[in-house]
């Protein structure tokens, strides 16, 4: 928990349940639902610190309301008025933790935030750092995210890694909210990452939507009167063409023999392509030293199953401190295939 010391009038509200309705479930039309109009009442003009129209901040209060996430991340916190809306859809919730993070607000946030009442406070981490910076931060903390905000930089090459960094830390059935949708930077980020990525879903039609003709449409979104494309992570990850990696692991053993894949039921035959790079490092600062391979296994699936593929030559590192393994991935589908999904990511064999 973070504690917040200087503290600053505002007008915030005092905290309680903005509806009597039942909290809608996931799968339901929000907009329809009386739950969402009592917030969208309880959101008019408020708070004036969000820059978000009213609607969009009673779609984001619904949203946690019903999916109930524990682990939120906020890139570009400003004054944190959105945050707010998050931190009140928490308490109603008895759970969740908002990571939220502004590079240039290290002395305009805090304030602001200390001035909510308490029980809004505990469910916030502030942190000052760039998107890179904090989304490596969440990663060294291995913690997975079951909904984020990217709401940064809206050029394109901002709004395109913000995407891409947050999708790797978001967990199966997990949301994405890409605000500003009506700028062409994030628009086309999701647009670009949904042609990489054809397992992800948009939860509306503003990109299947889009008419080149119309190319900067200023009503796109995927709900009416909000500024949102909001984008669903498949149920297990997926490895299309790629290359697709997680990142550097770290793994206990010095010896790697293989790869094991757990695949969930699915219908898809192809040629998945690997290249791992086995890494020890010491602590006397000394260079690491790498083991690498590159090879390819044949997959034709039906039923859940677990492949363990063995390499032409076990991969052996001397003793060290530490063990990292990158695996990258390619996967080669056959005619009319679809993409291979897993039931978790690849991890390695050391017998």
């Amino acid at each position: 928990m973070q504690f917040f010391k200087k503290r600053q009038t505002s007008d915030v509200r005092p905290v309680r349940a903005l509806s009597k309705h039942p909290t809608p479930p996931p799968d339901a039309p929000l907009l329809s639902t009386p739950f969402y109009k009592d917030a969208f009442d309880f959101f008019r003009n408020y708070p004036e610190r969000s820059l978000m129209s009213d609607e969009s901040r009673a779609v984001l209060f619904t949203l946690i309301r019903s999916r109930r996430p524990t682990y939120i991340a906020e890139i570009g916190t400003l004054h944190a008025g959105t945050t707010e809306v998050m931190a009140r859809a928490c308490w109603e919730n008895s759970g969740g933790m908002i990571y939220t993070a502004d590079p240039f607000g290290a002395e305009r946030c805090p304030p602001i935030i200390a001035g909510w009442p308490k029980d809004l406070q505990k469910w916030v981490s502030f942190h000052p750092l760039s998107s890179m910076d904090f989304l490596m931060y969440l990663m060294m903390r291995r913690i997975s995210l079951d909904m984020t905000l990217v709401d940064g930089n809206h050029d394109y090459e901002f709004a395109l890694f913000d995407l891409q960094m947050v999708a790797r830390l978001t967990r199966p059935g997990g949301i994405i909210v890409m605000d500003n949708a009506e700028q062409s930077g994030p628009f086309n980020a999701a647009r670009t990452f949904l042609s990489q990525n054809p397992l992800w879903r948009e939860l509306g039609s503003a990109i299947a939507g889009y008419n080149p003709s119309d190319p900067f449409n200023a009503n796109r979104a995927s709900l009416p009167d909000t500024t949102f494309i909001i984008l669903e992570a498949p149920s297990h990850p997926a490895v299309g063409e790629g290359p697709y990696s997680w990142g550097q692991t770290e793994t206990p053993s010095s010896r790697m023999s293989g790869l094991r894949f757990a695949l969930p039921k699915q219908k898809t035959a192809g040629t998945l392509h690997y290249h791992v790079v086995f890494r020890a490092f010491f602590d006397d600062n000394a260079a690491p030293i790498e083991a690498k391979t590159i090879g390819r296994v044949r997959i034709d699936a039906t039923d859940a199953t677990t492949v363990e593929h063995a390499f032409g030559q076990p991969l052996q590192l001397p003793k060290s401190d530490k063990y990292t393994v990158e695996i990258d991935l390619s996967w080669q589908a056959d005619a009319g295939a679809p993409p291979l999904e897993l039931t978790r990511l690849p991890e390695p064999m050391d017998d």
